[in-house]
């Protein structure tokens, strides 16, 4: 965001106070600073909170409950709010987070949190600004239990990071018996469940603290391993709704969806960009998967270059060959995900992703061409080794 810079506004009543701040944030790049000095900072708030490209940071007065109490009543803000004051009242946190702001940063450690706070706040406003990124949304769907779309979830979200430099949001939808989070050794200090309880005061922004973050490209949003939701207790439109902010702030969103036909599994699969079906080899899983894609095809009318399918563990020694699934599907964009007796469990044991742990195997170049097709981006090849006269000796 080069030429629309973002609009930074701190208000506060000490002008040494909002000296310092500028100082700290001085160095953020691309960004207008407004410094407003005034002992009614009340009077400022309207005007600067209806931007949708500013930050404003509110510094409360000693008695700061009335400028939050104002804030809360404001039914247009659009800029996203920081507010510093004394976090151990409870009254103004309470305030605060009626009034939807990003962050309450306490007024005696702001020094060491500003920068950090604003940072993230200023991503978030650059990728949602930038125009070339790929959205993509992905389903991965196994057709039978335990067929292992969760891993294939995993490695892609994971290869789909780290080999594009995309912003990518991995959702676990099993709200049940959820397992990706495992493979990431992650315990999330807010779900699934708590976002879709607090989606209608979400904005893009926002969500982002309801995201657990595996690495600077890498966002899981998982379920609750306490409160168990059933499918028809997920409420369609505040799932819809979370879906369309994941996709505001990321380029890729995987979601590993349980095998299940319901109106809200339809209402995922309906947007997806690419639906991958997770196959074995063997008869049950083919004669499933093949009905599955009939349901998709003919139920839901999904375009069948919209389906792709992944036969995991797959063994060229397996009487069922993939001919006979191109024969029967009449489609022939299928993958092949190699079996690892041993790598693949303890890259889950050790809650590490299976493309991080093994990226040289043959499965993780496997992993890696289907990431690139579902993505529909360009991953980094891997750099040839110069010839060295040397090397001969």
């Amino acid at each position: 965001m080069t030429e629309n810079k973002i609009n930074l506004i701190i208000i506060g009543e000490d002008e040494s106070t909002l000296e310092k701040q500028r100082s700290i944030l001085s160095y953020a790049g691309d960004v207008n600073i407004k410094l407003i000095c005034s002992n009614s900072i009340i009077d400022y708030i309207y005007k600067h909170t209806k931007d949708e490209n500013s930050v404003v940071i509110i510094n409360l007065t000693a008695n700061g409950l009335p400028e939050l109490k104002y804030l809360n009543q404001l039914d247009n803000k659009k800029a996203a709010i920081i507010i510093i004051g004394d976090q151990s009242d409870v009254s103004l946190l309470s305030q605060a987070i009626r009034a939807g702001v990003k962050d309450f940063i306490d007024h005696l450690t702001y020094e060491a949190q500003l920068d950090g706070v604003f940072s993230n706040i200023k991503k978030i406003f650059i990728n949602t600004a930038s125009s070339n990124n790929v959205k993509r949304l992905n389903v991965i769907m196994s057709v039978k239990g335990g067929s292992g779309a969760s891993f294939l979830a995993t490695n892609i979200a994971y290869i789909l990071a780290k080999e594009s430099h995309s912003k990518v949001a991995l959702l676990d939808l099993d709200m049940q018996l959820g397992s990706i989070g495992l493979n990431f050794d992650i315990t999330p200090k807010y779900t699934l469940n708590d976002a879709l309880a607090a989606i209608d005061d979400l904005d893009s922004v926002a969500l982002e603290a309801y995201m657990a973050k595996y690495n600077d490209c890498l966002s899981l949003l998982l379920p609750s391993s306490t409160e168990m939701l059933l499918p028809g207790e997920i409420n369609l439109e505040k799932l819809r709704k979370l879906l369309e902010l994941l996709k505001v702030n990321y380029s890729q969103v995987v979601v590993d969806l349980p095998r299940l036909i319901d109106p809200l599994s339809k209402m995922i699969l309906e947007q997806a960009d690419q639906i991958t079906l997770v196959f074995q080899q063997n008869l049950v899983q083919f004669r499933n998967g093949c009905r599955l894609v009939q349901i998709l095809c003919n139920e839901l009318d999904v375009p069948l270059d919209k389906i792709t399918i992944a036969i995991n563990r797959f063994d060229p020694e397996n009487n069922l060959h993939v001919n006979d699934l191109k024969r029967t599907v009449n489609h022939d964009r299928i993958y092949t995900i190699s079996n690892d007796y041993e790598g693949v469990p303890n890259a889950s044991n050790l809650g590490i992703p299976f493309y991080e742990l093994l990226g040289k195997s043959k499965i993780s170049y496997e992993l890696k061409e289907l990431a690139k097709v579902l993505g529909n981006v360009e991953l980094h090849a891997e750099k040839k080794k110069r010839f060295n006269l040397f090397d001969l000796f």
